[in-house]
């Protein structure tokens, strides 16, 4: 017959080997978002529109000089905070980075986005991603999400978090 501290010990080893498994699968999986989120056979063909009528290939800009790209919608808080943030790292380093605006598109319209624009001075390019094109591609599964690519395309930094892992990101690489 089992005893009850026998038993605990059980259920206690079971729950953290499930932990250490979730664990380690999430960092797995995090650590594939860098391989196969920018597959170098498919994103050299992302072709886009700004909201302003520039056509470019996302390829094209990251040949030039690294990219950051700013997913963000209308209605996120957290992109409220973080938008004067982003407009503040393209006055800083436009010379040294190439920074696109991604509206995500849920739950938002071009004139609430034009408004957004507005409200918050955001001089560089931006899309509309109404066909969820750019947002499938990076795996964005919340906003706002901030990708650093290299110069080949590679992701240097892929986060919610902002303005500091950027700027390590921008201090530590010379571009």
């Amino acid at each position: 017959m089992m005893t009850k501290f026998t038993l605990r010990r059980l259920v206690v080893a079971a729950t953290l080997s499930l932990a250490a498994w979730a664990s380690f699968s999430s960092h797995a999986q995090q650590a594939n978002i860098a391989s196969e989120a920018l597959a170098p056979d498919l994103t050299p063909n992302l072709t886009f529109n700004s909201v302003n009528g520039e056509t470019f290939s996302l390829q094209q800009r990251w040949e030039q000089k690294p990219v950051l790209l700013y997913f963000w919608a209308t209605w996120c808080p957290y992109c409220k905070k973080a938008t004067p943030a982003v407009t503040a790292l393209h006055n800083d380093y436009g010379d040294s980075i190439d920074v696109l605006g991604v509206n995500v598109a849920i739950n938002d319209t071009q004139e609430k986005m034009h408004a957004y624009l507005h409200d918050y001075a955001m001089d560089f390019p931006v899309m509309f991603d109404e066909s969820a094109e750019l947002t499938s591609e990076f795996l964005v599964n919340g906003t706002p999400v901030f990708v650093v690519l290299s110069q080949h395309g590679e992701i240097l930094y892929r986060s919610h978090r902002y303005p500091a892992g950027i700027e390590a990101v921008l201090s530590r690489n010379s571009f």
